[in-house]
């Protein structure tokens, strides 16, 4: 079998696993709600009012701090774009494997297809692409380490049952690999690591810190879009939000569902039982809108004129070269 055969049937392989994973979600969230009426969806949903606005603009900060990710990354790697080009690229890239799923295809084409008319090489793309994928990671395990030191019971996953203590044990476990981390960038900041055929600049401690820090406020502000679209919910829920969110999340993102439609939700359901399951469904259904799919189609717009010009750098780079790439060769 040639290599394109292989990589065709690779892709018809994931393609049917995500559509079982999806319909198992599903299957299970219906199974989840059997107990809830559409009735009781429809007035939660009426409950929300004024938090629709509020979890939108929060949306728009959270948003903005994501385009943080490719300014650190450019930084370690030493190029610099204008931030315009930053922010179209980092927030299309976001928008597109967010709703779509495969961010290596779907987030990666939209970073190459504008990054290239700025001058960056494929091989800088690439290096973009990895460094925000590890700052979003090391914002989940921040926050995970230290909630699950300060929260040790926030956090349920249906009839599994963890002791408080192995809860602690494993957030601190969490922080110290953090702490190893940091150290071992003490020592080896600047160093160039060559990661699956691929050159990576290792960032400075301060750096590091840096992505640690936007990568757990960006992740707060997502849980926060959604905290106020849960009517009567107090402040002190928000510990054990951000941690089902973190978990429902990674679990979306790892099932390369399209959005992580259904694993999202069923996750977040189960991880939080203590909250009313319409009431916490009528927020999911309502931030799937604020948070995916309204800025799902801002994205679209602002891509289109960029594809078309509107919105592409005043001039060519020299040496730039306008023949398209194969993103398949970009690192998972």
């Amino acid at each position: 079998m040639s290599d394109d055969a292989k990589r065709r049937a690779g892709r018809w392989i994931v393609g049917v696993l995500m559509l079982i994973v999806v319909a198992v979600a599903v299957t299970a969230l219906r199974h989840i709600l059997s107990n809830t009426s559409r009735d009781e969806i429809d007035a939660a949903i009426r409950r929300i009012g004024s938090g629709r606005l509020l979890s939108l603009a929060i949306t728009a900060l959270s948003y903005f701090v994501l385009t943080g990710y490719d300014m650190i990354a450019q930084r370690i790697i030493g190029r610099r774009a204008r931030y315009p080009t930053t922010a179209l690229a980092a927030f299309t890239s976001y928008i597109f494997s967010h709703n779509f799923g495969f961010a290596v295809l779907t987030g990666g084409t939209a970073r190459w297809r504008v990054y290239r008319h700025a001058g960056f090489t494929l091989g800088e793309v690439a290096q973009i692409m990895i460094i925000a994928g590890v700052t979003f990671w090391c914002g989940v395990f921040l926050l995970l380490g230290i909630g699950l030191i300060l929260r040790p019971g926030a956090l349920t996953i249906g009839a599994l049952e963890i002791s408080p203590a192995a809860r602690v044990m494993t957030g601190a476990l969490v922080l110290g690999g953090i702490a190893v981390t940091l150290a071992v960038l003490h020592r080896a900041a600047g160093r160039s690591l060559k990661l699956f055929g691929w050159t990576l600049v290792l960032p400075t401690v301060r750096l590091a810190l840096l992505q640690f820090a936007l990568a757990a406020l960006d992740i707060a502000l997502a849980t926060a879009a959604l905290f106020v679209l849960v009517p009567g919910l107090s402040l002190s829920a928000f510990p054990e939000l951000l941690l089902g969110y973190v978990v429902a999340f990674v679990s979306g993102l790892l099932a390369h569902a399209p959005g992580g439609v259904g694993v999202f939700e069923t996750v977040m359901l189960v991880a939080l039982p203590r909250i009313d399951r319409a009431t916490l469904f009528a927020a999911l259904l309502v931030y799937r809108v604020v948070y995916y799919l309204i800025p799902l189609a801002v994205g679209l717009v602002l891509f289109l004129l960029h594809e078309i010009g509107w919105l592409r750098p005043a001039t060519t780079p020299a040496g730039y070269d306008p023949a398209p790439a194969q993103l398949e060769t970009l690192p998972n």
